[in-house]
């Protein structure tokens, strides 16, 4: 309903009452009856069409509906506005003004004819392409005139649309979760306190309880007995770290094909989108995700739903201030409990020192890394392509990231602009038998 409501003269109103107030005046002055008369009659009209719109207590209401409910980078968002006359007199025209977001320069305006009694009427128009990100649309603003337009109330309602533009997903067809040895998909049920922190896996001796579960190192520090908690199955984790550094990526010139798919343009962009396609297919293979997005303030978010992983990562943003040297304490213990998968910019000597330093566990596959070659977005994505076909030519300086972090037990792919999200993901995920070489190259895939 509408909240809040103002109503004046419109031009036309004010025209006829300065008309009416002056043949009233000259009338008076000359004596001339009849054009007193016609000024009385012109003042009137106005006035007695300003008291009807006032006492009518016209109710306006609206109902705002978006199409689709959960937009993706790059999809056309589709606002409908549906006006209901619940009063029981029937309206002029309407004017009709919805506020766009601020992103969008101007607002969406409409003429709506009058409605009748308890009539309803929808209205749509669509929002250009939003990139990623949260908007708000509204709230919507009314104009009513009566009849001979001579009055013009406004009324604004408080109702706005939340919009959630989340990044685009790929979906993966042949990829598999990763596994590893003690991240659970091969050991199938596990004793809580065999591994990991004893303080948080075991509880005090009851009457009963097994001897052989006695854990004596908790019973010493403790100076009670202390026995591990019962097995339970083990859920496999995976931790996404995404790169949100600025210096580490790049945004190259608008071209026609960034302008529908802008990671075409902005290498974050690109690593955005990477990180929700892993992370969303973790979640659906009921895997414990987390993600690693604020190196300011790192903290592993667990991520529990699909749409939960599109309404964070809709929201993050690069960080000028942001360093990989802020996750030296947590990295090394997350790359221990679950599988590390991170989708790195430009990397730094100081942060592949760190990342290199991160000894996975068990086996290698425990921590995997996308290396983007950001030149490629500063140049376009033909950069390097060879005449012949050929793969393309990789930078030295990813190169020996890549070689580093191979050497250190990662499992690295590189990609490029222009490289499919989906394809470089399930490159990433494929079981090897061994690293080494360009082996990343292959699986190279266009999106163009």
């Amino acid at each position: 309903m509408a909240t809040s409501g103002r109503a004046g003269f419109t031009t036309r109103a004010s025209c006829l009452l300065a008309a009416g107030g002056t043949a009233l005046a000259c009338g008076f002055l000359l004596g001339i009856v009849d054009l007193a008369r016609a000024g009385v009659l012109a003042l009137a009209v106005p006035l007695l069409s300003a008291s009807i719109v006032l006492r009518s207590r016209v109710r306006i209401a609206n109902r705002r509906r978006v199409e689709p409910r959960r937009a993706t980078s790059g999809d056309t968002v589709t606002m409908h506005l549906t006006i209901t006359n619940r009063s029981l007199i029937p309206t002029g025209s309407l004017m009709l003004e919805d506020q766009l977001p601020n992103q969008i320069r101007g607002n969406a305006r409409f003429v709506l004819d009058g409605l009748f009694s308890r009539e309803s009427r929808t209205v749509s128009y669509r929002m250009p392409r939003l990139p990623r990100g949260r908007y708000r649309a509204g709230p919507l603003h009314i104009r009513l005139t009566d009849p001979f337009h001579l009055v013009d109330v406004r009324r604004s309602f408080t109702a706005t649309s939340e919009i959630v533009v989340a990044p685009v997903v790929e979906r993966l067809r042949t990829a598999e979760p990763p596994r590893s040895l003690d991240v659970g998909d091969d050991a199938g049920s596990h004793s809580i306190g065999a591994r990991g922190a004893d303080d948080a896996s075991t509880r005090e001796y009851r009457t009963g309880d097994d001897l052989r579960k006695i854990h004596w190192r908790s019973s010493a520090r403790t100076g009670a007995l202390m026995v591990r908690q019962e097995e339970r199955p083990w859920q496999g984790q995976m931790t996404v770290l995404l790169d949100t550094r600025s210096g580490a990526h790049v945004t190259g010139p608008a071209t026609p094909d960034s302008e529908s798919d802008e990671r075409l343009q902005s290498s974050f962009e690109w690593a955005v989108s990477a990180a929700a396609t892993v992370a969303t297919f973790g979640v659906l293979n009921n895997r414990e995700v987390g993600m690693l997005t604020d190196l300011s303030a790192p903290i592993r978010l667990p991520m529990l739903t699909s749409n939960q992983v599109g309404d964070h990562l809709a929201l993050v943003r690069s960080n000028a201030r942001a360093s990989l040297e802020t996750l030296s304490e947590l990295l090394p213990a997350t790359a221990r409990e679950s599988t590390l998968i991170a989708v790195l910019g430009e990397v730094d000597s100081a942060s592949l020192r760190l990342l290199a330093s991160v000894h996975p566990r068990a086996t290698s596959t425990n921590a995997m890394a996308l290396l983007l070659d950001v030149r490629t977005w500063a140049d376009g994505p033909d950069t390097g392509m060879r005449s012949d076909g050929a793969a393309p030519v990789v930078n030295s300086r990813v190169q020996n990231a890549a070689r580093v972090l191979r050497a250190a037990g990662w499992q690295a792919h590189v990609v490029r602009c222009g490289d499919s999200v989906g394809a470089a993901v399930q490159t990433l995920l494929a079981p090897r038998a061994g690293a080494g070489g360009l082996s990343e190259l292959t699986g190279y895939a266009r999106t163009r």
